[in-house]
């Protein structure tokens, strides 16, 4: 019989294949691939528009073709990030006022939130091993009304399955824990007041929904805003190195975010699209993800155009401290 450092390849399985060895970590030890506005796969030069594009009159229609390929980040649909290994979601809703109807956003609107949300149920119905982190982080155009309805839905649609945040100065749950009360799915909201209405409060949502985390303090996520790949790096060791609250997730954003400069250039000198800036970054980042495994315990982290084999990388880091197992 040979020896061999054990790898899990069953990636729509991965926590239970891996339950052994994870069982016993916190969710915030545990290295879990994201994807970067996780719904925005389905936009294309025909999405419809929202106000967070600039109105240029005339020239919107080359907004149009232009902003949809600096706003599309993934290639994969939600339910295929899942079934390819991903656990956190990146979720930006837009309420349509015209329809009524709460959509993925990024700039442009992508797929109708509820559909996407049956998507993630019935991932977690059908893999009782898995668990999922929702991050509602920008919340668009709802009134307090919209927003207690649609976490009305989410609960209807996940009911017990819901985890709770643990309490100030309390240790998030074991992946064995979560997997043994069946509290499987964590759902972040933000808390941020300029994204809603004046009257909105979180704690008073808070108060009515018990399950909800906050998307700042819950589960934190540094972001560079930045174009220059040296000066992401040093910032995510600045950020990852720093203090952790015993009750916080954190999530590493390996992104790069383009200026208005950058998609006027991109007409005419590459990168033409996200995916292109995208692709100046990704080959970095395995080397990356190693090293912040080692040093600052690499919790989330999330990606533009995730692929594969990127995410067969970040899951099997969970593995790289256990011992050679026989054949």
């Amino acid at each position: 019989k040979q020896w061999y450092q054990r790898r899990v390849r069953d990636l729509e399985n991965w926590m239970g294949c891996m339950k052994d060895e994870i069982k016993d970590k916190k969710l915030s030890e545990i290295v879990i691939p994201g994807t970067h506005d996780s719904g925005s796969y389905c936009i294309n030069r025909k999405s419809r528009r929202t106000y967070l594009l600039p109105n240029l009159y005339c020239l919107n229609p080359v907004v149009d073709i232009v902003g949809a390929v600096w706003s599309r980040t993934q290639d994969y649909s939600i339910a295929d990030q899942l079934k390819f290994g991903v656990r956190y979601i990146d979720l930006r809703i837009y309420l349509d006022s015209d329809t009524n109807t709460k959509y993925l956003v990024h700039g442009f609107e992508a797929g109708e939130l509820m559909k996407e949300l049956q998507g993630v149920a019935d991932f977690v119905d059908a893999h009782p091993s898995e668990i999922v982190v929702l991050d509602m982080n920008h919340i668009y155009k709802c009134g307090d009304s919209s927003i207690c309805s649609m976490l009305k839905k989410v609960e209807e649609m996940f009911g017990d399955k819901l985890c709770h945040p643990p309490p100030l100065n309390t240790n998030v749950l074991t992946y064995g824990e979560m997997i043994e009360s069946g509290k499987r799915v964590i759902v972040a909201v933000t808390e941020k007041p300029e994204m809603f209405t004046s009257t909105y409060k979180h704690c008073a949502l808070k108060c009515q929904f018990e399950w909800m985390w906050s998307s700042e303090t819950n589960v934190v996520s540094p972001w560079a805003d930045t174009t220059d790949v040296t000066y992401l790096k040093d910032f995510l060791e600045r950020t990852m190195s720093q203090y952790r609250a015993p009750n916080s997730l954190h999530v590493t954003q390996t992104v790069l975010t383009p200026r208005s400069s950058d998609t006027v250039r991109g007409i005419y000198k590459p990168p033409h699209n996200l995916q292109q800036m995208a692709d100046q970054l990704n080959p970095h980042l395995p080397t990356w993800f190693e090293e912040f495994r080692q040093k600052y315990n690499l919790n989330i982290a999330i990606v533009d155009f995730l692929s594969p084999s990127l995410i067969n990388l970040l899951v099997n880091l969970n593995l790289t401290n256990v011992s050679m197992v026989r054949c």
